[in-house]
């Protein structure tokens, strides 16, 4: 039996060695070429058409952009899969497309760049689908932002104005759709914890589920600013007298006003007192000085000015109020209190 066992592994090494080596070589190429069972593969369309002619593909009113397929192919074809593509040429049209025309496509394995070893099983759910075509035009349409911002800025922070740069762009795509357009909306914006200025380049939408080129690149510049916020000052108000006015006594009603402000939160608490200007101007109430006949009566708005230095972006929340302002006649003159009467002669 030992002898029996030592011949088993010794005898003829070099032969049972080879065969050993055939047999591995060959359970790996029937591995490497074993056919999966077919798998349920969306694969890209593309529908070649002449020039200046625009297609759409479309399965029960629903925009078709890929193929669902059956597919079978070897193991290890997996990464291949990526660079399918489904390709369904149209060669010539005879009809001069003044208005849409629909045909009916009928998808074949040749339209696939189908790897070696790859089978289509099935289509899903068949394989005709509906081309439109449609001419193909040039319009310049107007970009709008309307509605082009999504998400939120940072807490305290809103958007103050979305810009695009240029306004206006020329649009390829279909001549029936673009004939009814004027303006075209811009792709979302995320705002989502900004706080500043930005600008990006900008991408549009389709119409009417239409696939639209821009045929020249514009940007978008969102502008992001504080929140505008209001608050409360009482404010006194200042009479402005030109020098040649006469000296008359001037008298207004109230002597303050409460104001109300509006500004960007921060400016709004660097503003002080000091910064703030309400008057009135007596010389436009009265440009003729020598016309003034007092008592008289007005109800003149106070003016509102900032100092120079006083914080930008600030201004009143609510129209300016009328006040009373009189120009009241000269006091008169303190009346003289009587002489005494002469004493009398004193006596001798």
């Amino acid at each position: 039996m030992l002898s029996f066992i030592k011949g088993l592994f010794l005898e003829n090494t070099g032969t049972k060695i080879m065969a050993l080596i055939l047999a591995v070589i060959c359970w790996l190429y029937i591995h490497s070429v074993r056919i999966e069972p077919p798998k349920e593969v969306s694969i890209p369309l593309v529908i070649e058409t002449p020039a200046q002619i625009i297609s759409r593909a479309e399965r029960d009113g629903e925009i078709v952009r890929e193929i669902k397929v059956k597919l079978e192919y070897p193991r290890g074809a997996s990464p291949d899969l990526a660079d399918l593509v489904c390709r369904y040429k149209i060669s010539a049209i005879t009809d001069p497309l003044d208005k849409p025309q629909t045909i009916m496509a009928e998808l074949t394995a040749s339209d696939f760049n189908l790897k070696q070893g790859m089978v289509i099983k099935e289509f899903i759910p068949d394989n005709k689908i509906q081309v439109v075509l449609m001419k193909e035009a040039v319009r310049p349409l107007k970009l709008k932002t309307d509605g082009a911002i999504k998400g939120v800025p940072q807490k305290g922070y809103r958007v103050a104005s979305v810009l695009a740069v240029p306004s206006h762009i020329p649009i390829k795509g279909p001549k029936n759709i673009l004939d009814k357009y004027s303006e075209i909306p811009i792709a979302k914006i995320d705002v989502a914890n900004r706080n500043s200025i930005f600008s990006l380049p900008g991408q549009i939408e389709a119409l009417e589920n239409a696939e639209l080129t821009a045929m020249a690149p514009f940007f978008v510049e969102v502008r992001i600013e504080e929140d505008i916020v209001e608050d409360v000052r009482t404010v006194k108000i200042n009479l402005f007298i030109p020098p040649d006015f006469p000296h008359f006594p001037i008298q207004i009603k109230p002597q303050e006003k409460t104001l109300k402000f509006k500004g960007p939160a921060s400016k709004i608490k660097e503003l002080k007192p000091g910064h703030i200007n309400l008057f009135v101007d007596v010389g436009e109430l009265c440009p003729n000085p020598q016309e003034v006949r007092p008592p008289m009566t007005f109800a003149p708005r106070p003016q509102l000015r900032f100092t120079p230095d006083a914080p930008a972006g600030i201004e009143p929340a609510e129209p300016m109020e009328q006040i009373k302002l009189e120009i009241l006649p000269p006091p008169a003159p303190p009346e003289k209190p009587p002489e005494p009467p002469p004493e009398p002669p004193k006596p001798q």
